[in-house]
């Protein structure tokens, strides 16, 4: 009976799991397009990242299962734009059928509200698209595709009009879907190669008159759409040429979001800097745009590559919170001789430092000598951090990365720990690479530096 009612619970729980599964499937018409693999991938910042890959078969079904991490816009199709990634919108337990045809899709079957919309949305506008998009495969020019633009506006908001399902949120999304992707079409032309290009006399579609705007992106939901990233950076840079303007401090301000300009300025500004001046240079300027954090990660990671902790370098500053979440930064304490012990609970040898560490503390007492202990402990264990710093009476400033993948150990290239480190009065390497406190010399480093 027992083994029964195990087995009854079983199936249950594999049940529930089951209903918040999706799926995404459908067939490829054969011969219609040159991949022979198709990707699942979520939006993240305007972007699509590839979440899942599988075989296209050889009748070009295709099938994805998957728990969504969010509701909203998903994509299945190529890695390449230009090869087709077509968008649905996707709850928890719902099922999609979509079919593509080279860089067309449709959606099909028992749809939800939100798909309908979506649907209707691609028959309005997938001429346009193509003509705009797909330029190595409708070769259309200003000749065909103006005339297509003229009632753009209109198309647009006749559609926004008839958005109204039980999803508010949804509608929201929707509308702005409608105009920011119409915008996108018109930007994307201009960006492409054509055949034949128009000359001054000959007058754009209304469109482009209406296409810059104040708060154009004020909801955000310009980082959830496919298009995001690279729509946001057509559009600061048409500003940049309609007004001739150079400086990111006079484009930034179109954008509405932190998410926005750290999207631009990741892909637009990112890839030119090649050395750590001109990183630090670019951080001070817009540093605090990154508070998002796997966009905070990509900017540590671009310092973590370019800095050298050589000796008589200026230190890569990190901020980590104290026990009581004080935030706290190796740059507050300029004007002091600074020793960095970067350590962890689990850290045998680190602990056997600790002896040493307390003794070396209070030997430099009273003088401008300051020892800050970083944990790279991951998060779920910042409680066992806590009771040893107190188990332990560990002094100096104890701080906490939140795991071994951290900007302290990326920048300082630390592979194994314990690691200490020091760093002079002006805020400048000695050594990334330090005696340990068991050692003489260090202490004899820490004075000679004191000195000076």
């Amino acid at each position: 009976m027992k083994k029964i009612i195990l087995t009854v619970i079983s199936m249950v729980a594999g049940s529930s799991l089951m209903a918040q599964m999706s799926s995404i499937q459908g067939i490829i018409e054969p011969g219609s397009v040159r991949y022979t693999s198709i990707e699942l991938m979520r939006i993240e910042h305007g972007a699509p990242v590839s979440i899942a890959k599988t075989d296209i078969g050889a009748d070009g079904s295709y099938g994805f299962l998957f728990t969504p991490s969010y509701e909203g816009f998903y994509a299945v199709g190529a890695p390449s734009l230009m090869d087709g990634q077509f968008d649905f919108y996707i709850k928890k337990g719902e099922n999609i059928q979509m079919n593509i045809t080279g860089v067309q899709s449709e959606l099909l079957g028992s749809l939800s509200e939100e798909n309908q919309q979506l649907q209707q949305w691609n028959t309005l506008s997938n001429e346009i698209k193509g003509k705009a998009v797909y330029f190595n495969k409708s070769r259309s020019t200003y000749v065909d595709f103006f005339p297509a633009m003229e009632n753009a506006d209109k198309i647009v908001t006749d559609f926004q009009k008839q958005v109204n399902t039980k999803n508010v949120a949804f509608n929201a999304l929707m509308k702005d879907y409608a105009r920011m992707s119409m915008d996108f079409y018109a930007l994307n032309f201009l960006s492409t190669p054509r055949t034949a290009h128009p000359d001054a006399s000959v007058q754009r579609p209304a469109i482009y008159s209406t296409l810059v705007q104040k708060d154009k992106f004020a909801s955000n939901n310009v980082m959830k759409y496919l298009y995001g990233e690279r729509f946001v950076g057509m559009y600061i840079g048409y500003i940049a040429r309609q007004h001739d303007i150079k400086d990111d401090e006079v484009l930034l301000p179109y954008l509405s979001t932190n998410e926005q300009k750290a999207s631009y300025l990741i892909k637009g500004r990112l890839p030119i800097i090649k050395t750590y001046d001109q990183f630090t240079a670019f951080t001070e300027k817009n540093a605090s745009y990154f508070d998002v954090p796997t966009q905070k990660v990509v900017l540590e990671d671009l310092g973590a590559k370019l800095y050298q902790s050589k000796a008589g370098e200026e230190a890569s500053d990190f901020t980590y919170p104290d026990a009581n979440g004080k935030q706290i930064s190796l740059s507050d304490y300029k004007g002091k001789v600074v020793l960095v012990d970067v350590w962890a609970t689990w850290c045998g040898p680190c602990k056997a430092q600790f002896p040493a560490l307390r003794e070396l503390e209070e030997a430099v007492k009273g003088k401008d000598i300051v020892i800050i202990s970083v944990s790279v402990d991951e998060a779920k264990d910042k409680d066992k951090w806590k009771q040893m710093i107190k188990d332990e009476r560990l002094g100096g400033v104890q701080l906490f990365a939140g795991g071994w993948n951290s900007k302290i150990t990326k920048d300082y290239k630390i592979k194994g720990i314990p690691r200490f480190m020091v760093f002079n009065k002006e805020g400048k390497v000695v050594t990334s690479d330090a005696p340990r406190p068991s050692d003489p010399e260090l202490k004899k480093m820490l004075e000679a530096e004191l000195k000076k």
